[in-house]
């Protein structure tokens, strides 16, 4: 573990949650608010899980439950068991997550282990290659993607969509396909871009408009329970 939030009102919804985050990612989204733990999690100081499950149990009584971050926190190799001690404490768990690991997803869910998912998407299937690491299958990753967006649809557990709305990955002629990718969520949440902290220098120059973040809102509302900006 790499970060650790003691108390969020924001992170789960309509609960009160600790907020654990992960190490390393298998993306390169250049507006990521998180880049040391995306490129550089060795430089940041461990924190004991033991610690901090500890200090959960004892203050279990203040807690719904536990937010699971990055990074992206499916490529932690112990987080099963972080999961499963969680669970033993009697709090809820959601998963945040970029979908590239549905195989982990539906086993967590399947075992109870997880009990809400916020997926992240980055954009459309045409520009998703923009956010993989050179070197990587593209196609293979995408596939791992669609397959946790499907797993999700078919409402194996309460989820809900989210994005940043970065520009490059969400020109006006894309708005479609995001819109069929996301169709059908109970919610999807829009998270207006900030250059201020950010995996790429290139990114300080972009903005967004609000009445586009409005148009944008109203446009996927048509395909979703509900469609809010955070």
């Amino acid at each position: 573990m790499k970060g650790w939030q003691k108390t969020s009102f924001i992170d789960y919804p309509d609960k009160i949650a600790s907020v654990f985050f992960f190490g390393g990612c298998n993306f390169r989204c250049a507006f990521c608010h998180n880049p040391e733990l995306v490129l550089k999690p060795e430089s940041l100081p461990d924190i004991n899980d033991g610690e901090v499950l500890s200090y959960l149990e004892t203050k279990k009584h203040l807690y719904e439950g536990v937010c699971v971050s990055g990074g992206e926190p499916t490529l932690y190799p112990d987080l099963e068991d972080i999961l499963i001690k969680i669970k033993a404490l009697d709090l809820l768990v959601k998963l945040d997550t970029n979908g590239t690991q549905p195989d982990k997803v539906k086993r967590w869910v399947e075992a109870k282990l997880i009990d809400y998912v916020a997926m992240d998407i980055k954009t459309s299937p045409t520009l998703y290659k923009q956010v993989f690491p050179l070197g990587l299958n593209h196609e293979g990753l995408w596939s791992r993607i669609s397959e946790t967006i499907e797993f999700l649809k078919d409402d194996n557990v309460p989820y809900e969509f989210r994005s940043t709305l970065y520009p490059p990955f969400f020109p006006r002629e894309e708005w479609g396909a995001i819109k069929a990718l996301v169709a059908g969520a109970p919610a999807y949440y829009l998270q207006p871009f900030n250059s201020k902290v950010t995996l790429a220098k290139e990114t300080k120059r972009l903005s967004i408009k609000e009445e586009e973040i409005m148009e944008m809102r109203d446009y996927f509302a048509q395909a979703v329970g509900k469609c809010e900006i955070r």
